[in-house]
């Protein structure tokens, strides 16, 4: 569970996040009935929290430990009964998903009670014992570890913003990668992170482009240009390392560059970020390549006061079967909710993802519970609705402005990507 700074402020404004401590002094004893630390919450946390909310991991406080749990008693009894954590946002009725860390209602429920008499520790010898967490990189040391040539400065309040750098592997060789990890220097200061790749030619037009800003970057108008071909995973806050299927890995040919897309927000404080992208790569050529294909609209147009409109984005039909392992929603400020199905061509359809409660802060990759296997001649459909009205608390403008598609956080998309293989003839010059 991990709790990004504006959302705690959120909740404390809504009055949902209790003063954890109040009451609780000290160790308390259970009351007869009453669940424990050690034998029933314990069992929940060290299995769904945290891997994110441990010492070395991104969120703002740990839960390793009784007296750690013991602060947080109040928030976390509020947070799990809302479904607010562990993130999950997907509607778990259309599409299916592996690893979905949502809290059943009896985890729910022993948290609630734990919470509401007194969080009582129980004995401490019966308690799990934690899960280890390796400092660092979740994955091992990687291959190759890539970052932004210069570090960026955060002001301590402000919009979220964009910032792009273009980064040269110096790959000589045709390189497989099976597995993507991500380091933000800083906790809270980066909202997401897209390594996308990009040919040497393009490499070479972007560098023609003066710099925006003094780390090294530009604004994403300034390179929209620039044409990117693939997309090394994907990271936002609380996401696991991006592992590619078995029998599966992203290709970088020689020359090739990375331009990383980085969205980052505010803590209240100054700060300095630095991110680092690990690469894992693979001894042998995989099976298939992965690749990322996009389906989004430019025809966003949000007058202001508007609480209630639809977008809509339809995809190419698909040249080859194609198998999909895993999707990205994307949304703005304004997004209210979005789903996207696959339409075969047979003409009955095939649901991918529904999202009923867009949240900005949550932006999830979903992996399909098992691979979707989709014939030549089908489609993506995509819609989203949007609110931009003074009631939304997200809209960026006071008082609503018009609104329309592009790259900045105060713009909207409705852009979906599919982590999927294309079955295309076998090319015997396959990089080996």
């Amino acid at each position: 569970m991990i709790y990004p700074l504006g959302m705690i402020r959120r909740l404390l404004l809504a009055g949902t996040c209790a003063i954890a401590t109040i009451g609780m002094s000290g160790p308390q004893r259970a009351a007869p009935s009453a669940p424990t630390f050690s034998k029933d919450v314990a069992p929940i946390l060290y299995k769904r929290c945290v891997s994110c909310h441990s010492e070395s991991r991104v969120a703002p406080f740990t839960l390793v430990g009784y007296e750690n749990a013991r602060k947080h008693a109040a928030t976390i009894a509020s947070v799990t009964s809302t479904n607010f954590m562990p993130p999950w946002k997907a509607n778990p009725h259309y599409g299916e998903f592996k690893d979905i860390p949502v809290l059943t209602p009896q985890e729910k429920s022993i948290i609630a009670k734990w919470a509401a008499t007194g969080a009582p520790e129980g004995d401490p010898k019966s308690a799990p014992e934690p899960p280890k967490i390796t400092p660092g990189w979740r994955l091992g040391q990687p291959d190759m570890v890539i970052a932004p040539e210069k570090p960026t400065k955060i002001s301590a309040e402000g919009v979220d913003f964009y910032r792009d750098y273009l980064i040269d592997p110096h790959i000589t060789k045709p390189t497989w990668v099976r597995a993507v990890d991500f380091r933000p220097s800083q906790k809270g200061t980066v909202h997401h992170v897209i390594p996308s790749l990009v040919k040497k030619e393009e490499a070479e037009k972007c560098r023609k482009i003066k710099f925006d800003h003094e780390d090294n970057s530009w604004d994403q108008r300034s390179i929209e240009p620039i044409e990117t071909y693939n997309t090394l995973g994907f990271w936002s806050t609380g996401a696991p390392p991006f592992e590619s299927p078995q029998g599966t890995a992203f290709l970088i040919n020689p020359g090739d560059c990375i331009l990383m897309d980085m969205h980052y927000k505010t803590t209240g404080k100054p700060e300095v970020e630095q991110t680092q992208v690990g690469l894992y790569f693979s001894s042998e050529p995989p099976k298939d390549e992965m690749n990322v294909h996009v389906v989004a609209s430019d025809s966003i147009y949000l007058e202001p006061g508007q609480r209630d409109v639809r977008v809509f984005a339809l995809g190419n039909k698909t040249k080859h079967p194609t198998t999909i392992y895993a999707v990205w929603p994307h949304m703005h400020y304004l997004g209210r909710t979005f789903k996207a199905w696959v339409k075969y061509p047979a003409g009955y359809s095939k649901p991918l993802v529904c999202i009923n409660d867009w949240d900005p802060d949550w932006q999830l990759l979903y992996y399909l519970k098992k691979p979707l296997e989709i014939p030549a001649g089908s489609r993506i459909y995509v819609t989203g609705t949007y609110d931009n009205s003074a009631g939304n608390p997200r809209n960026p403008y006071s008082p609503p402005r018009v609104v329309d598609a592009g790259p900045s956080s105060k713009d909207e998309m409705l852009f979906f990507e599919l982590f999927q293989v294309v079955h295309k003839p076998k090319d015997k010059d396959k990089p080996k």
